[in-house]
Parts: C-alpha cells; sequence; structure tokens
C-alpha cells in the first residue's frame, strides 16, 4: 500500500483465537476490527475507500452475500481488489469449478443447503479417504473451526459470476499469476443491487 494508505485490517476473531485455531501457519497478526469479513457490519455505507479480500472469497459459505456488503461500504469509485487461488495449481484442481447456480441456491436458501456436500467434497477429493470413510471425516471437517474452501474457481469461471450478477462494478483489471489470479474491480455511480440471472441461466444443470 502507498504510504498515505490508512489499512484497518478486519477479521473474525481476535489474535489469541487466530493462533489456536491456525497454529500451523505463521501468518497470523492481530486484527484491528474483529468482524465477519462477509458482513462488515461494523463498517457503514459508502465509507471505505478500498476493501482488500486476499484469499479470502472461497472461505465464505454465500460469497454473494459477502461481495454486497464490499460493495455496500464502498464509496462509488472505490476499489475491490480480490485475489482467490487458481483451482488449476492447488490442492483443489480435482474438484468440480463452483457454479453460478450453486451460489444463487446458497445465497437464496440458505448455505446449510449444500454445507454437508462440501464436507464431503472435500474428505473425498482432497483428503482422499474410502469411500466408507468419507461421513465420518466429513464430521471431523465440521468441527473444525478452521474455514475450509467452499468454493473453487480458475479466472473465467469467476469472471463469469461477477457478469452474471450484474455488479455495479467497472473490471479494471484481471490477471492470472503462478498460484493465483487477482481482480480489480471499480464501484461505480450506479445504485443497482445484485441482480438475479435471467431464468434461463438459473436453469443450466450444476
Amino acid at each position: 500500500m502507498p504510504p498515505e494508505a490508512r489499512v484497518t485490517y478486519v477479521d473474525h476473531a481476535g489474535l489469541d483465537e487466530l493462533r489456536e485455531i491456525y497454529s500451523e501457519h505463521d501468518w497470523v497478526q492481530a486484527p484491528d476490527v474483529i468482524d465477519e469479513g462477509e458482513r462488515l457490519e461494523k463498517f457503514a455505507d459508502e465509507s471505505l475507500d478500498f476493501v482488500i479480500a486476499n484469499h479470502m472469497l472461497e472461505h465464505v459459505e454465500d460469497p454473494i452475500e459477502a461481495m454486497e456488503n464490499f460493495l455496500r461500504v464502498l464509496r462509488p469509485g472505490g476499489i475491490l481488489f480480490l485475489t482467490l487461488p487458481d483451482a488449476r495449481h492447488t490442492f483443489d484442481g480435482r474438484r468440480t469449478r463452483t457454479t453460478l447456480e450453486h451460489l444463487l441456491r446458497d445465497h437464496q436458501e440458505g448455505p446449510q443447503v449444500s454445507r454437508r456436500e462440501h464436507y464431503e467434497d472435500i474428505a473425498r477429493i482432497i483428503d482422499c479417504v474410502p469411500e466408507e470413510q468419507v461421513a465420518a471425516r466429513a464430521d471431523e471437517i465440521a468441527a473444525d473451526r478452521a474455514r475450509h474452501h467452499y468454493h473453487v474457481w480458475e479466472l473465467e469461471t469467476f469472471l463469469d459470476l461477477l457478469f452474471e450478477l450484474g455488479l455495479p462494478v467497472d473490471v479494471e483489471a484481471a490477471q492470472v499469476t503462478e498460484l493465483e489470479f487477482a481482480v480489480i474491480l471499480r464501484k461505480n455511480a450506479a445504485k443497482s443491487a445484485i441482480r438475479s440471472p435471467a431464468p434461463s441461466h438459473a436453469q443450466r444443470s450444476t
């Protein structure tokens, strides 16, 4: 960040709890504000010039809600900077890419409708447990406080999501790097909320 920028770091728990949850990682630092990043309830509408979410959306059960709130707290002209893991180059490589229909269902009906499916997907494809052990491993994942990868994208599929949702943003840049991709969005002056795609799209198979 440029030296004149004032950055507020937000995380879902305090430092001690984060160290306990992510004990195997050395990146943990004390947040300035404890808040759920997908809701940002402690931030007023149109109060921020930029929002940065690095490797966060894949851990969120309802990314549509998260993006609604990212844009809610941004002033018109504000920047949303996103990075996400490129599924082709991570342990998610063999998982099915998250579809728009899947995200709309989670957003409209609640993420609990597919939560178990995500846990079993992780157990089966990432942990590679035998089929007879998938249910037990899914139970362990459900009890784990760490936030797993609920969703899986490549740059192309993520941009498809953005365009289908009709976000009030302009795409400033989109780039694939070695293991991830970055998307920079600028909130435009439009006041339209995220819209549902046309029914013909929503009826595509998942």
